[in-house]
């Protein structure tokens, strides 16, 4: 095993919170924190948390670096960025972020939300695994809040057999997944819960798995999914005034929309032979 280097700075100290459970934290300022390795099986696990708002963490791992792993959780009061660079084989990014806010102050309810997720596996790597979750929470009943998400999430993997998973829930709005995959083996999933949220996937191999899921009470999403050669694409709306699109080039593909509600758009072009398509709408 070769020898690994962490290097973390950190440019302000991780609030810690001993309030009681009821108390209501205050906003501060932002963390931010740098760290990069070099070498096999290496393991950043790292959480930034409690009334801080705008935190930061870039992830380096670099090229060569095979069976890394690196866990980030952030939560707070929204606004956070997350960066992974991962160039080895077998290597596992997991990104959290959560927003919330309690109180029905204007400022805190923009803040509460609008984070930032980016995993990039890149240098023809193979067996990658992405995970990222986004959430919106807040105990106010303030309808301010409703408008304050906007969350987004992306994930590159260059090379094959990759797993991307991308999930974004618990009433979002206006988020944005974006899932690109590169070579061929390759799965990629995203699931949303809100409204006028987008999901795109685009895959270019063979073999390659999409999925979208927009679930119940989602309005005005839009979901993409393009794909060459001996893919299957599924994607599944559930709600209102949805768009849909599947876009299938090569041969021996499988499109499948299922759509829920009422004022729906579903296209699904296939071209070569063999392929499958089923529309469903309801």
């Amino acid at each position: 095993m070769k020898s690994m280097k962490a290097t973390l700075f950190t440019l302000s100290a991780f609030l810690l919170m001993n309030s009681p459970a009821f108390a209501v934290p205050t906003p501060t300022g932002s963390d931010e924190a740098y760290i990069t390795q070099a070498g096999d099986n290496g393991t950043v696990t790292t959480s930034q948390t409690a009334g801080t708002i705008k935190n930061k963490i870039t992830v380096n791992q670099y090229k060569n670096s095979d069976t890394e792993t690196a866990d980030i959780t952030q939560s707070g009061y929204g606004s956070h960025v997350a960066k992974v660079v991962q160039k080895g084989q077998s290597d596992k990014a997991t990104v959290e972020q959560s927003g919330r806010n309690d109180k029905a102050d204007i400022t805190q309810e923009r803040d509460a939300d609008q984070n930032t997720a980016t995993i990039n596996q890149a240098a023809d790597s193979k067996g990658e695994t992405a995970t990222i979750t986004q959430q919106g929470g807040s105990l106010n009943t303030s309808l301010i809040y409703q408008d304050g998400k906007k969350d987004q999430a992306t994930i590159s993997q260059t090379g094959s057999n990759h797993n991307a998973t991308i999930n974004q829930y618990v009433d979002s709005n206006g988020e944005i997944a974006t899932i690109t995959q590169t070579d061929s083996g390759n799965t990629a999933t995203i699931s949303q819960d809100g409204v006028a949220d987008q999901a795109t996937i685009t895959q270019n191999g063979a073999g390659n798995t999409a999925n979208i899921y927009q679930y119940v009470g989602a309005a005005s999403n839009q979901a993409t999914i393009t794909q060459a050669a001996n893919n299957t694409a599924n994607i599944y709306q559930h709600g209102s005034n949805h768009g849909a699109t599947i876009d299938q080039s090569g041969d021996n593909n499988t499109g499948t929309i299922d759509q829920t509600g009422s004022y729906k758009v579903a296209s699904l072009p296939q071209s070569g032979s063999g392929n499958t398509a089923t529309l469903t709408q309801h």
